[in-house]
């Protein structure tokens, strides 16, 4: 019998690459197609099990950065890019917005070596703000008040963001906010838009990008929906804009238990509908339940919703997905990893700390929820449940 010798991995006959590459697991299929040529375009007819259970990209206070698969409870170290410095403020499928030790903004796929370097930070068309960068982690405000201007250092840790990406279309928008100051661009351009508003003192406290779709929650209980698919500029398209407010912080107490509304989040649903999600943690217990409420355009007074249906909820992302048992999708159920990524606290009169890392999946019926203890030995500072595209 002939001994085949096949010297390069790249040459292995298509049959038997196929074989090899149906039975990676999802991480490893990914990075399957940077090998070669021929890897990627095998992959692409390469039939594999369906496959979408969201995973975490977690941030370690090393620096660095690892994946984790809940349904295999495995950690996976990332490509070999380097994520020293650097802070993920958002992401879209594979894509993830971030911010470099330097101020720096660009796009990456985690799952390979693609990258798009956005425009920098100060670079703007029209708008009546300005920035002017100062160090690696500092800008320089200018707000015109009616009278003048006047300057605010803006720290980069501040900075929060949203991202939208289309793979297929070859499209993307980035939205970032310093408190009250919105900027958005999109792909082939290389300044940013601001998004002015009459109410300068009214901080973001959470957004939904959907598509060129933002959503805008503000510390004033203000829903905003921007509509950013113009050629110039941006579209508000709010229909109702002003929420009870009974939607700001509040402490419960349970048994002599005291407890934090640490997050007052914004969702949309498939269907377009807007959600409401309260965050409640009870300090002394460390136990975190969820309220969930529905908005109407035609009333104020938000329903509460005891029900997802067979829909999951992604807090970090802002939306709900169809769930599915075969791909670990669970149904009336809400994933979570921290509150307040948008809003700063530190700036309210009466500042509540930062809630911690705190990953789980809320079950809505049962009212419980599925932890991963064995992460806090991993000394997290950051995690994001995300869907790979």
């Amino acid at each position: 019998m002939e001994t085949l010798n096949y010297g390069r991995w790249s040459e292995l006959p298509t049959d038997m690459l196929t074989y090899v590459l149906e039975r990676l697991n999802f991480v490893d299929f990914k990075r399957s197609k940077l090998v070669c040529t021929n890897w990627y375009l095998c992959s692409k007819q390469t039939v594999r099990a369906k496959y979408g259970s969201p995973l975490l990209m977690l941030s370690l206070e090393e620096d660095g950065c690892v994946l984790y698969n809940p349904d295999e409870d495995r950690v996976y170290e990332t490509t070999k890019r380097d994520f020293s410095g650097i802070r993920f403020l958002a992401n879209s499928g594979n894509w993830f917005l971030v911010l470099d030790s330097r101020s720096n903004l660009y796009i990456i796929d985690v799952f390979s070596d693609k990258r798009i370097d956005l425009p920098p930070l100060e670079s703007f068309k029209g708008g009546r703000f300005r920035l002017k960068q100062v160090g690696d982690k500092e800008f320089k405000k200018d707000l015109p008040n009616g009278i003048g201007t006047y300057c605010v250092t803006e720290s980069c840790e501040n900075l929060r963001g949203v991202l939208w990406v289309d793979e297929k279309k070859e499209e993307y928008i980035a939205v970032w906010c310093f408190d009250t100051f919105l900027a958005f661009c999109k792909n082939g351009q290389d300044y940013y838009r601001e998004i002015p508003r009459d109410w300068e003192l009214d901080c973001v406290s959470d957004m939904v990008l959907k598509g060129y779709m933002l959503y805008v929650l503000t510390t004033s209980d203000n829903i905003l929906l921007l509509d950013l698919s113009g050629q110039d500029g941006f579209k508000d398209v709010s229909t109702s804009d002003k929420l009870p407010m009974s939607f700001i912080d509040f402490i419960l107490w349970r048994n002599g238990d005291a407890a934090t509304c640490d997050s007052n989040n914004i969702a949309v649903t498939t269907s377009g509908e807007i959600l409401l999600v309260h965050s409640i943690l009870y300090k002394a217990t460390g136990k975190r339940i969820f309220r969930v409420y529905k908005t109407h355009p035609d009333d104020t007074n938000p329903v509460k919703v005891d029900s997802l249906g067979d829909e999951a909820l992604l807090v970090d992302l802002g939306i709900t997905v169809p769930a599915d048992h075969t791909l670990g999708i669970e149904p009336n159920s809400i994933y979570f990893t921290r509150g307040d990524r948008f809003r700063n606290r530190d700036r309210n009169p009466n500042p509540i700390p930062s809630s911690p890392v705190d990953i789980c999946v809320y079950n809505l019926t049962s009212k419980t929820s599925k932890c991963f203890p064995d992460l806090s030995n991993l000394k997290l500072k950051e995690a994001r449940w995300f869907f790979p595209s």
